[in-house]
C-alpha cells in the first residue's frame, strides 16, 4: 500500500461505516495495549455513525480501502452536550475542533495523518473558524508530539468521565501571522533541543555532572541552574505574569539533578500555549520590566522573547562542548535538523 496513492475525500453514503469502524480499532489497539481506553478502540459501527454525523467526516482511501478518518466540527453548546462544561476551548464561538482521528497502521508515519489534519483546517476556515482545537490522551506521547509538529499547543487538561487518562486539551490559530509562526517555531526548538540535551545529561557520572569543567557557570548542573532560573523563574514570570524578579543568577534553585531536568523540561513546554493566546497586538508591543540587578528596561516583546529562546541555545551549545571535552556522545542540535524531522512523511 503506497501513500501516494492515498485519496482524501468526504465520507459518502456508499462507505461502509463497518469497515471504517474496523479501522478505528485497528489504529488504536497499540494504545489500547498501553492501558488507555480510546472510545474509538471499542466503539460500535452505529457509535461510528453518530460521531461521523456531528460535523464534516473526511476519509483516507486507498485501493477502495478507508484507510484513515477524521471528522471536524462547529462549536458545541452545554444543552446539547453538557460535558462541553469542561472544556471551554470546545465551546468558543470561532473554534471548531476534531475528532475519530486515526490512520491504518500500515499508512501512520506516511503523512495520512497530516493530510487529514490539514483538510480539517481547511474546512474550518471556510466555515469562518479562526481557530481549531483537539483532545487526545496524555500518556499518548506519539500523538501529542504529532501534533505539536502540526503547531497545535497545549491549552489545558481535563479529566473525561470513565476514562483510565488524563485529556490533554490543544489549540492552534489557523490564521496566524507570520510573527507569531516565527516564535512558536523558536519555542517548539526550545523544547525539542532541551530533550534531546536531557538525554544526553542523563548518561553522565555524578561526578563528571557536578565538577567544574570550566563553564561560565562552572559545572553542567551550573548551567543546567541558570537556564532553569533564568528561563523560568525570571523571564517566564516577566513575560506571563508581568513580575521582576530581583534575583542573582548563579543562585541554585534545584539541587537534584532529575528533578532539575523535569523543571526545565516542563518549562520548556510552557511557551508554546502563551505564545498561541497572547493576541497580536501584545506580540507587536513592547515589554517593560526591571532588571535583576535592578533598573528599569522597556524592549520590543518579540525580539525579548526571542532572545530568551537564543539564551537556551547559547548555554546549551556550552553544555554540548562540555561533553565533548568529557568524551561523551554529542547530541545533534541544530534548528533545521529539528525542521528536517518535522518534514518527514
Amino acid at each position: 500500500m503506497n501513500a501516494q496513492t492515498v485519496e482524501i475525500r468526504s465520507l459518502a453514503a456508499r462507505d461502509s461505516l463497518d469497515a471504517l469502524t474496523r479501522l478505528l480499532h485497528r489504529a488504536f489497539v497499540p494504545l489500547v495495549e498501553r492501558g488507555m481506553n480510546f472510545t474509538a478502540a471499542t466503539q460500535t459501527a452505529e457509535m461510528t455513525r453518530q460521531r461521523a454525523a456531528e460535523g464534516q467526516c473526511f476519509v483516507a482511501v486507498a485501493g477502495g480501502e478507508i484507510v484513515g478518518t477524521v471528522t471536524v466540527c462547529g462549536p458545541y453548546d452545554i444543552d446539547s452536550a453538557p460535558w462541553a462544561a469542561e472544556v471551554p476551548w470546545f465551546r468558543e464561538r470561532d473554534t471548531a475542533h476534531f475528532h475519530q482521528f486515526a490512520v491504518d497502521p500500515r499508512l501512520q508515519g506516511q503523512g495520512v495523518g497530516r493530510r487529514l489534519v490539514l483538510a480539517c483546517e481547511q474546512w474550518a476556515l471556510e466555515n469562518g473558524y479562526r481557530r481549531m482545537a483537539l483532545d487526545t490522551a496524555t500518556p499518548a506521547t506519539e500523538l501529542c508530539a504529532f501534533y505539536r509538529r502540526l503547531g497545535y499547543a497545549e491549552v489545558g487538561q481535563v479529566q473525561w468521565a470513565g476514562k483510565t487518562y488524563r485529556s490533554v486539551v490543544m489549540q492552534k490559530h489557523l490564521d496566524r501571522s507570520p510573527l507569531r509562526e516565527h516564535l512558536q517555531t523558536l519555542a517548539r526548538y526550545n523544547l525539542w533541543a532541551a530533550r534531546r540535551l536531557m538525554a544526553a545529561v542523563d548518561t553522565v557520572p555524578e561526578a563528571d555532572y557536578r565538577r567544574d569543567v570550566g563553564l561560565f557557570f562552572k559545572s553542567l548542573h551550573g548551567t543546567l541552574n541558570h537556564l532553569l532560573l533564568a528561563e523560568q523563574l525570571v523571564w517566564l514570570a516577566r513575560f506571563a505574569e508581568g513580575t521582576s524578579p530581583i534575583t542573582a543568577l548563579d543562585v541554585e534553585v534545584e539541587s537534584d539533578r532529575h528533578q532539575l531536568q523535569e523543571r526545565l523540561l516542563k518549562g520548556a513546554l510552557a511557551w508554546m500555549p502563551l505564545i498561541e493566546v497572547w493576541p497580536e497586538e501584545r506580540l507587536l508591543g513592547t515589554l517593560s520590566y526591571r532588571r535583576t540587578s535592578g533598573g528599569d528596561v522597556t524592549l520590543p516583546f518579540a525580539a525579548t522573547l526571542a532572545h530568551v529562546f537564543n539564551h537556551g541555545t547559547h548555554h546549551r551549545g556550552q553544555i554540548t562542548a562540555a561533553l565533548t571535552a568529557l568524551g561523551r556522545p554529542c547530541p545533534e542540535l541544530d534548528l533545521v535538523r529539528m525542521l528536517q524531522e518535522e518534514a518527514a512523511p
